[in-house]
């Protein structure tokens, strides 16, 4: 599962501290060069899209 859909997922169900889990994990990911440019960029719109919901 990539980590847009985890995150969606765990913002869906109000659940805060996994969201910021998932986000630590993949910028890990990102910066270890196993999380691709193009899933970092949808999991970055997902959050950005996001923040105008709260």
């Amino acid at each position: 599962m990539s980590y847009t859909k985890l995150y969606r997922q765990a913002m869906s169900e109000g659940n805060t501290d996994r969201a910021h889990t998932v986000l630590t994990s993949a910028i890990e990911a990102a910066r270890s060069g196993a999380l691709s440019e193009d899933d970092l960029a949808e999991l970055v719109a997902e959050v950005k899209a996001g923040e105008g919901a709260c």
